[in-house]
């Protein structure tokens, strides 16, 4: 084995070890948004900066809607949305190229069936594909990336699709956390529940338009 073997080997054990401690190392009280709030703020001046930092990583698998909202929760509606915006792009981006790395051969390798017509999809309409794929809640964000990664969708439309597609949860959820750290304002939070109804039946109408659409695979 080669040098660039043994580094992809380390790479994936280092990413199965990931895996593992962010399945089994947590309990659910550790990944509340709360806690980790709690976390982020104890860095003081660079919380903003640890923020980035531990939403943006690609190994540690992370519930985006957990970070999203502890990020409204720490930051408030609005600094909150751009932090989130930034980590899961981000972390979205870092996902894409390490898949795309570990798994050069993938992607060269010629698609049959009904991966040859989502590859066909991707390719004739990126942004679009990518965007519901976001959109629509089918799979792990995490999974949604190192998935869209060996695909052959390029890395811009990937990176626009990603951002689009997020845009109305990342407003959602950050604004929640917003809402659970204003107890003195409870209409607040109802507004924030009111969201997250909206988003669920938006999100349903979106599965049920590409279920009906010719087009999509």
């Amino acid at each position: 084995m080669d040098r660039a073997g043994w580094m992809k080997l380390g790479l994936c054990l280092l990413l199965l070890a990931g895996i593992v401690w962010g399945l089994l190392g947590f309990d659910l009280g550790d990944l509340a948004p709360d806690r980790v709030r709690t976390l982020v703020l104890s860095f003081g001046a660079w919380a903003p900066i640890f923020y980035l930092l531990l939403y943006s990583q690609p190994i540690v698998p992370l519930p985006s809607s957990v970070f999203t909202t502890a990020g409204g929760l720490a930051f408030g509606p609005w600094w909150g949305l751009i932090a989130a915006m930034a980590g899961a792009t981000t972390r979205a981006c870092t996902q894409f190229w390490l898949a795309r790395w570990l798994g050069r051969g993938a992607v060269a390798t010629p698609r049959q069936g009904t991966i040859a017509a989502l590859e066909q999809y991707l390719a004739t309409h990126p942004v679009k594909a990518v965007a519901l794929t976001r959109v629509i809640p089918n799979l792990p964000f995490d999974a949604q990336n190192f998935l869209l990664g060996v695909s052959r969708v390029r890395f811009l439309p990937y990176v626009v699709g990603t951002a689009l597609g997020i845009m109305p949860s990342c407003v959602v959820f950050a604004y929640l956390g917003y809402s659970l750290g204003n107890t003195r304002q409870p209409w607040k939070l109802g507004v924030g529940v009111l969201l997250i109804v909206v988003l669920l039946i938006a999100q349903q109408l979106s599965t049920r338009q590409r279920a009906r659409s010719p087009s999509a695979p």
